[in-house]
């Protein structure tokens, strides 16, 4: 049987000589015993005070120096089986939390994920509440207008501008609900400073329509007020950049000799498809 109490040295002298105790019953070891050497605490025992038979002591002693078996005392022994539990408790928990961190990640690249999503949405839904707000106005660009510290003043005389601009279109009855000067902006290439954008608001799509049709006519007017203004629908900027991409992907194939092709409501459509599509549309 182990001993209860710490354990004396297992090694002594007697005179000049070195003595090996059993780790057990503290007699000298001779090497007519038989003897086995504990792996973790590394005194040496009779298999007599460990209780290990002859036929167990001849497997050991065959095994032991090739690694195969390994050997403890009864003390190390029940040391070990609680080391061993604790390790593998230890490697369960590490098991358990390798798989909660992967979750997290997973959770994480997923929240991640919809978070751009959301961010996209809430994008897309602020651009057509602006696209919404401006669904009614125009720009109008190169329209002279009168310089005045007087807002009422000014207010005055662009919508005169503006009276004067729709009868040179031959436009008589428009329901016009609001007319404002953008910022300035000033001419970058000779540093002075041009008419600032008219932004008008029409009450009702047929009006701002009718505008915008007859609008094309102004390149054609004797009048050298009004030849060089332009009137276009008041766009977002994400509006502005597609129109931007949409006109120079139609000049790449114009410029590669295709014909009969034209911006109709977003996208770069044939005019024979179009006419094509109006005559159905006519018939039906």
């Amino acid at each position: 049987m182990a001993s209860k109490g710490p354990r004396k040295p297992s090694v002594t002298r007697k005179g000049n000589k070195v003595v090996q105790n059993c780790g057990t019953c503290q007699k000298e070891v001779t090497s007519k015993d038989e003897t086995l050497q504990c792996e973790v605490c590394m005194q040496v025992f009779h298999i007599t005070c460990e209780n290990v038979s002859s036929e167990i002591y001849t497997v050991l002693a065959a095994n032991i120096a090739s690694s195969t078996l390994h050997w403890f005392c009864n003390a190390c022994n029940r040391g070990a089986v609680k080391l061993f539990n604790v390790m593998n408790n230890i490697q369960l928990r590490q098991e358990k939390l390798e798989k909660d961190v992967s979750e997290l990640k997973e959770d994480f690249d997923r929240h991640k994920e919809n978070s751009y999503e959301k961010k996209e949405v809430d994008c897309m839904i602020a651009q057509a509440i602006q696209a919404d707000k401006r669904k009614l106005n125009v720009i109008v660009r190169n329209l002279p207008e009168q310089e005045s510290n007087n807002a009422m003043s000014q207010g005055t005389s662009d919508d005169n501008q503006v009276a004067g601009l729709l009868d040179e279109l031959d436009i008589g009855d428009v329901n016009i609900a609001e007319i404002e000067r953008l910022p300035a902006s000033r001419d970058k290439s000779n540093g002075r400073r041009s008419p600032r954008l008219l932004k008008v608001r029409f009450k009702d799509m047929k009006s701002k329509l009718q505008v915008l049709q007859r609008a094309r006519n102004l390149s054609k007017s004797k009048s050298p007020v009004y030849k060089n203004v332009y009137i276009s629908p008041d766009l977002t900027y994400e509006q502005r950049q597609q129109d931007r991409k949409l006109r120079e992907e139609l000049r790449n194939r114009r410029g590669k000799g295709e014909k009969n092709i034209k911006i109709f409501k977003g996208s770069i459509v044939h005019t024979e498809e179009l006419e094509s599509d109006t005559e159905t549309t006519k018939n039906d």
